[in-house]
């Protein structure tokens, strides 16, 4: 949100505890946000306001990777194109339960995904439960081929999870694998009614259900089909998004569609051509802390190019404004010095039309 849109908030926030906002055009709204929580944010306000380098406060957003491990392919994934270079694990509970100790009093919320596919961590209920428990808003993204019982659908209603997008590129086998590689979209409709049977089992509204589509080349014509299964799957939500990952390779020409309306970006990479400069967010208040507890900027530094430093080896908030990240946050500022992975950002040189393309509220809360 831009200033204006901040401080016509601000009452509610210091008033009634809550922030309403959109993830991807998704709507969210944390709420009963205590005191430290309000705080917090207002902190993080005043740190945009005066483009503060050393930051007051703690990040109000926190990304955990529960994985970089994923059971498919995706041509345009650092994960499933093999390009990730740094080891691969699962974040354990120990990892997990450090960063709520340091954070939990001022956290708004967490997001569980990264470059992997969550659920393969079979912590994973017990991770966002535990951040739910503290007033913390949850969300993960997956490709809903894992917990395949009503057991567990079961356990990931009872985390108190708020929201989960669940990748839908298809509506029949072929067209969903063109892009989904070594997917089965039988899995992933299971995996749907099971939550959505779930959450009518436990009286429920959550977790907000999102099928989200990402819109290439091969699955462009099929979106009406698409959005016709998610409402039949009885998820809250239809969403469609543009491509934007590994945009400078090869591979992302054959999958981007040609029609300009489908493009996340205005102009094509390198043409000189970009207009404005693109304000980044995530050194300054969205961290992401990997699975092995390595803090970094930017979910871009998939190689640990221009890491914090590590959870358990150091105070998360003598990370948050340590060498490194000051060394980072000084470089965008001034657009100088930035490590390798900034210069290779999606955004860098483009100007974004948008990421979520389009939202349709199937079933409203």
């Amino acid at each position: 949100m831009n200033k204006s849109e901040a401080l016509a908030k601000l009452p509610e926030l210091l008033l009634q505890g809550k922030l309403s906002y959109d993830f991807d055009g998704i709507p969210l709204l944390a709420e009963r946000l205590g005191f430290k929580k309000r705080i917090n944010l207002i902190k993080t306000g005043i740190n945009e306001l005066f483009n503060f380098v050393r930051l007051r406060g703690l990040p109000p957003v926190v990304h955990l990777e529960p994985t970089n491990i994923c059971n498919l392919k995706c041509p345009l994934c650092p994960t499933g194109s093999q390009t990730l270079k740094r080891p691969k694990g699962f974040m354990s509970l120990e990892t997990c339960r450090r960063v709520l100790d340091e954070l939990g009093d001022t956290l708004m919320a967490a997001y569980f995904f990264s470059f992997g596919e969550p659920f393969m961590n079979k912590n994973l209920p017990e991770m966002i439960k535990s951040f739910s428990d503290r007033g913390i808003l949850t969300i993960t993204s997956t490709n809903g081929h894992h917990f395949q019982t009503m057991a567990d659908a079961m356990r990931i209603v009872n985390s108190g999870l708020k929201m989960m997008i669940i990748a839908l590129d298809g509506s029949t086998q072929n067209i969903y694998q063109a892009y989904r590689i070594g997917g089965d979209i039988e899995k992933v409709k299971r995996f749907a009614t099971l939550i959505e049977e779930a959450k009518v089992r436990c009286n429920s509204a959550f977790p907000y259900t999102v099928a989200r589509c990402v819109v290439t080349s091969a699955n462009k014509d099929d979106l009406p089909n698409i959005e016709k299964l998610a409402f039949n799957l009885g998820v809250n939500m239809f969403a469609t998004k543009s491509l934007g990952c590994l945009v400078g390779t090869d591979k992302y020409g054959a999958f981007e569609p040609s029609e300009k309306k489908w493009k996340r970006f205005e102009y094509a990479r390198f043409s000189g051509k970009s207009k404005q400069s693109i304000q980044c967010i995530f050194p300054f208040r969205q961290p992401y802390v990997f699975w092995d507890g390595t803090v970094v900027g930017c979910e871009y530094d998939h190689d640990h190019e221009a890491a914090f430093g590590k959870i358990g080896e150091q105070r998360f908030k003598d990370l948050w404004n340590g060498p490194s990240a000051l060394a980072l946050r000084n470089g965008i500022r001034k657009n100088s010095n930035r490590p390798a992975f900034c210069r290779r950002c999606p955004f860098e040189g483009n100007v974004r039309r948008g990421t979520q393309l389009f939202c349709k509220e199937l079933r409203p809360l």
